[in-house]
């Protein structure tokens, strides 16, 4: 007779209802970026957890410590004093250093070279190769939006260059992008 009751019951309240799922449909990114003909490139959900995506790979990343999962691999961030080492399963991947600072961020390969290095001053951020050449700046709009020089994105929601330029730099790969921005937003409300 529970049986019974419990499958009525359920066949009376388990239908769709077409307002529920409108309402729990997922807010819009509060960070984007986007090229110069307005196709998104990346976008962050700045939440705990920090859903974060780059082109047809998405995350959801929770922390600190920082964990996110795309199929069967697991991807980590353990931070210590030199910064976050993000790791593919067991393989090191990278590692962002400082990640609490307003100005710089480093990414570094597993022999110490930068990849990527992001310099603030100002209004204005300078993002370099390993080799100290300039890759593209980035300013700040008086609309509040973070364009790059030469004119190849605009980001909108957040004021903290070092995100965009974590975010926006086709010189990482899509993961290590994304957990290094979410790391940002995690551990320093960064937005």
């Amino acid at each position: 007779m529970f049986a019974r009751l419990l499958a009525l019951s359920c066949a009376a309240g388990c239908q769709g209802n077409p307002q529920a799922s409108a309402s729990q449909q997922p807010l819009p990114p509060d960070i984007v970026v986007r090229d110069d003909k307005g196709t998104s490139l990346a976008e962050i959900h700045s939440g705990h957890p920090c859903r974060a995506t780059i082109g047809p790979v998405e995350l959801i990343i929770g922390g600190p410590p920082l964990v996110a999962q795309v199929g069967n691999e697991r991807w980590t961030g353990d931070t210590g004093e030199n910064g976050t080492t993000l790791s593919r399963g067991v393989d090191k991947i990278a590692r962002v250093f400082p990640i609490d600072d307003p100005t710089q961020v480093s990414v570094l390969d597993n022999d110490g070279i930068a990849t990527l290095r992001v310099k603030v001053s100002g209004g204005d951020a300078t993002v370099s190769n390993a080799g100290g050449q300039m890759l593209r700046h980035l300013h700040t709009k008086v609309s509040g939006e973070i364009v790059s020089d030469p004119a190849a994105f605009t980001a909108t929601g957040t004021k903290d260059l070092v995100l965009v330029a974590l975010l926006s730099a086709p010189e990482l790969q899509p993961e290590v992008r994304m957990l290094a921005a979410c790391e940002r937003v995690l551990v320093k409300g960064s937005k």
